[in-house]
């Protein structure tokens, strides 16, 4: 079941409880990046060598950086996945106790990154007491996009934001990592097998690209990458009727949400690739405007 065949499963289910019974003969495997169903899989308390693992590989921790341990961080910031206007699907704390805050980001929406930086500065703010000083840990956020958030990087679908000064690292305890499943997999599309990326985080996020596809994963794969469990827990079959149909009532939610965001994501890829015109030379600014129909003021004078 990949994104398109959740989402309207999602519509029709709503309106339709009773069909859920049919979708369990049709598809195999659950989406694995619905918010419920993501924590199930990736936030398992009774198997928290999963997530160290996949934490690992998505952050490229290695060696004494490496997270060895990782537990559950809500009794130390309440509210960040209780909290409505939280957006962080896992809040976890590791060995070293530092925070780890994982999020999969659903819409395409110009301001995610305001959203991730905001919630991200709360919990910052709550490891900071009035008795103590300002010592903070080192933190790490983790956004899994489902959709194409920078569509004018086609070859790029990590990116690893920073603190940086005059270009050079300025503050050492912020890693933000953005990863783009579905760039990853048109990347894989165009690229022969023997040239394509083949880091644990590559090979982990092909695996759930089998998920949504319902191929078969060999088990010593998973054994390396996760654990030899995760098949079983993403099988559809596993999952009672009330879990799923709450999944739907959350995911409804969501696609309201992304109806009316639709037209600015089309309005802001225009202005993207306009400027993308202007900037290489191919087209003045009045001509990629009119091309792109976006407001001529929208559009920077080229940067040669």
């Amino acid at each position: 079941m990949n994104r398109s065949d959740f989402f309207a499963m999602v519509k029709d289910v709503h309106k339709h409880p009773e069909r859920l019974a049919e979708y369990r003969k049709t598809y195999k495997n659950v989406y694995p990046f619905s918010d419920g169903i993501f924590k199930m899989l990736m936030a398992n308390e009774a198997k928290p060598e999963r997530t160290v693992k996949f934490l690992n590989a998505m952050l490229m921790l290695s060696g004494t950086n490496a997270i060895k341990t990782f537990s559950l961080g809500v009794p130390e910031n309440p509210g960040v996945l209780d909290d409505k206007s939280a957006i962080f699907d896992i809040y976890g704390i590791t060995e070293a106790g530092n925070p780890v805050l994982i999020e999969v980001q659903q819409n395409f929406n110009t301001l995610f990154i305001d959203r991730l930086i905001y919630y991200t500065s709360r919990v910052i703010s709550r490891t900071v007491k009035k008795s103590k000083d300002y010592n903070l840990p080192h933190i790490y956020v983790l956004s899994l996009l489902t959709e194409n958030q920078f569509p004018l990087e086609r070859s790029t679908y990590l990116h690893h934001a920073q603190l940086v000064r005059n270009r050079r690292l300025f503050y050492e305890k912020l890693d933000i990592y953005l990863i783009e499943i579905e760039k990853l997999f048109a990347i894989d599309d165009r690229t022969k097998p023997e040239n394509r990326e083949m880091t644990d985080r590559a090979e982990m996020l092909r695996i759930f690209r089998d998920v949504l596809e319902e191929k078969e994963i060999p088990v010593e794969k998973l054994q390396r990458l996760l654990d030899k469990d995760f098949a079983k827990d993403v099988s559809l079959q596993g999952y009672t009727d009330e879990t799923l149909l709450n999944e739907v009532d959350g995911m409804t939610d969501l696609l309201y949400e992304k109806q009316g965001s639709y037209q600015q994501g089309l309005d802001d890829r225009g202005r993207q690739d306009a400027q993308l015109m202007v900037d290489k030379g191919i087209l003045t600014p009045e001509k990629a405007a009119e091309l792109f129909h976006v407001l001529p003021k929208d559009i920077l004078p080229s940067k040669q």
